[in-house]
């Protein structure tokens, strides 16, 4: 990627009400969040070009979306992805201002995941290379969902790294401890201890409930645009300092090879794009389908070494306050769960400084991370500033 070093900004982020069931459809949940982030952004609806979103067969067109908005855009995207696509597409959009093709982008994820079609039911084996690449090689054998198959990546590096059962517990006790102060994290008033965490039963080694993202029925949206119309915007502007969009595992079927996973590939073009390293980041959203897969992007973004990261975070470093502060609404653990878009929301106010005041913002916060997960085999990340 060229330089787009502080050229183009996050100007507004919303989002619907979370629940288990919402009773109204997806387009009603993007309606919902995307009027919020026009608001936030301090804009009309005509003035945003390109519609873009994310689904899995389960949400609304970013067609349908313009048209309830009262928009003709000029370009719309809908494409079959999760994890470490909001960062994709955010992105994409910056390519397609920079061409001068579009002006301003509304980015969004919808879903009843919920009540409506869950993204992490279990698998019909007969689908095989349909669910995942080289499905053919695990799910004859009973891997059949997303807690499985990233519990065969976790448990072999747990027993590489001496990561434990109460290291991933203190990644969830973080993020709990940050939903209980976001009143619009739907296991807000939900505290957990680590004895309860140690309690609980595997769903499926080494994870157990807490260890396992919310699935929720709920709607987010990111608006992008150039530095230069930002000034413009009624919302403080978050800049878009680097970004590594979508880097890959070496080979397709990474199951042949589980020590490596594709964010190993993202931190070095994420870092040289943005000038800072790891050292300078005061805030973090870290993708968190499963408690582990943060541990494992830690140490793929260089926060900890190869072998230290259970300590580390054992030693409360992803707390408000720690060394780290991640997920501070709560995350996908805790808080929603929209592939990740409400990871990057929750980092641009922080960096816009929302919560001062209160014991939700994390003092003096001035450069973020936010990392997308699509599973071991495809990731991505982007460095903001305010």
């Amino acid at each position: 990627m060229g330089n787009i070093n502080d050229r183009y900004a996050i100007v507004g982020v919303g989002e619907s009400k979370r629940s288990r069931n919402s009773g109204t459809t997806p387009l009603h949940l993007a309606l919902d969040a995307s009027r919020s982030a026009i608001k936030d952004a301090g804009i009309e609806a005509t003035d945003i070009d390109g519609f873009m979103n994310y689904n899995e067969n389960d949400s609304c067109t970013s067609h349908q979306l313009a048209t309830y908005l009262g928009v003709r855009p000029k370009y719309v995207k809908d494409i079959q992805g999760g994890g470490s696509s909001t960062e994709m597409l955010i992105g994409d959009a910056i390519a397609l201002i920079e061409a001068g093709m579009l002006n301003t982008v509304l980015i969004y994820r919808s879903m009843n995941g919920s009540s409506g079609q869950r993204v992490g039911r279990g698998y019909d084996p007969d689908m095989l290379q349909s669910a995942l690449p080289g499905g053919s090689y695990i799910i004859p054998y009973g891997s059949a969902s997303p807690s499985q198959w990233f519990g065969i990546f976790a448990t072999r590096h747990m027993h590489e790294t001496g990561i434990t059962k109460e290291h991933l517990g203190h990644v969830c006790l973080s993020f709990y401890e940050h939903a209980q102060r976001n009143p619009n994290a739907f296991l807000q008033g939900k505290p957990l201890t680590m004895e309860e965490y140690l309690a609980t039963p595997d769903i499926s080694y080494p994870f157990n409930i807490h260890d396992s993202c919310l699935e929720l029925d709920e709607g987010n949206a990111i608006i992008v645009t150039s530095a230069e119309r930002a000034e413009d915007c009624r919302s403080k502007p978050i800049y878009i300092k680097g970004m590594s969009t979508r880097q890959c595992h070496p080979h397709a079927h990474y199951w042949s090879d589980i020590d490596q996973v594709a964010s190993d590939y993202v931190a070095t073009e994420l870092y040289e794009s943005a000038g800072v390293k790891p050292e300078d980041i005061h805030v973090a959203s870290i993708y968190d389908c499963f408690s582990w897969v943060v541990l494992r992007q830690l140490e793929a973004y260089g926060f900890a070494p190869r072998g230290e990261v259970g300590e580390f975070v054992a030693e409360g470093n992803l707390r408000i306050g720690g060394k780290l502060p991640t997920n501070t609404a709560g995350g996908m653990l805790a808080e929603g769960y929209t592939h990740g878009m409400n990871n990057a929301i929750e980092i641009v106010r922080q960096l816009r400084h929302e919560y001062k005041g209160t014991d939700r913002q994390v003092e003096n916060c001035e450069i973020g991370i936010c990392t997308g997960w699509s599973g071991p085999d495809i990731a991505g990340a982007m460095i903001l500033r305010n």
